[in-house]
């Protein structure tokens, strides 16, 4: 049994667990295999704002999607660099989801399988032809502003994404500087298409970007090249410009009558 009253052992730094995790992906992506960082540490290497105050933070973990056909080869590369994997939880819910551990225990690897199942659903499967290591920023995004239950890490990460980069139509999958160097755009065109479709996934995004906005009026990242409280406003617009499904329309005449979001299981124990 564990000692309750353990101190935990410190964080590593967080630019090991980000070597690690871009060595894993790249001798992924060298077999061919669909898999793409995703989650705060994605945010991390996508915005040098979630690198510095007042959102630079640890990490324990980080976050992978593979595509489904790609994960027996993906437990195999795990296993080559000798990540352990949770056998029960593994053995449980692996059509889904699949946990595994560095050897020495210092962070832990969490991997979703053709979609991100949270409070909303994010279909990936698609989309994982990205021309770098993590999802596109729509998608990283998109995830961020999923969950309902909600923090100020989870915000943070929101806000370090429209503080780095412009909002636009982007017409590709976007995970890498544009042609000239400047930071690629998160796709206006994605946002719209998941959101237009989702009441729910929608009213929670709306949610989040409003808390978004209210975060950095209380810690701006100074000399960011966004201002994130417009950037904010300027997505909310184009949520609200966008024409919306039929199921979309019939789900908002319930609204918040019938509970809109999930509450997804937790991971680890």
């Amino acid at each position: 049994m564990s000692d309750p009253h353990a101190v935990p052992a410190p964080a590593p730094p967080a630019a090991e667990v980000e070597a690690a995790a871009r060595d894993l992906v790249d001798a992924a992506i060298a077999q061919g295999l669909r898999v793409r960082l995703m989650g705060g540490l994605a945010i991390r290497i996508q915005s040098p704002s979630a690198a510095r105050p007042p959102y630079e933070r640890t990490y324990r973990d980080f976050d992978l999607v593979a595509r489904g056909r790609d994960v027996a080869a993906l437990r195999q590369l795990l296993e080559r660099q000798g990540y352990i994997g949770d056998r029960l939880f593994n053995a449980i819910h692996g059509a889904q989801r699949l946990v595994y551990a560095a050897s020495d225990g210092r962070w832990s690897v969490d991997i979703v399988i053709d979609r991100l199942a949270m409070s909303h659903t994010i279909e990936l499967k698609d989309r994982l032809a990205t021309d770098g290591p993590t999802v596109d920023l729509a998608d990283l995004l998109l995830s961020k502003l999923q969950i309902w239950e909600t923090n100020r890490k989870d915000l943070g990460d929101a806000l370090c994404l429209l503080a780095d980069h412009p909002l636009a139509p982007a017409g590709r999958l976007v995970a890498s500087p544009d042609g000239d160097g400047s930071p690629g755009p998160i796709d206006l065109v994605r946002i719209r298409s998941v959101l237009a479709g989702d009441w729910g996934f929608c009213h929670t995004a709306e949610r989040n970007l409003r808390a978004v906005a209210e975060l950095w009026a209380q810690a701006p990242i100074p000399g960011a090249p966004y201002p994130v409280d417009a950037q904010a406003a300027a997505l909310l617009g184009e949520i609200d410009a966008a024409p919306k499904s039929i199921g979309w329309k019939a789900r908002a005449r319930v609204g918040e009558r019938v509970r809109w979001y999930e509450i997804p299981e937790e991971a680890r124990r």
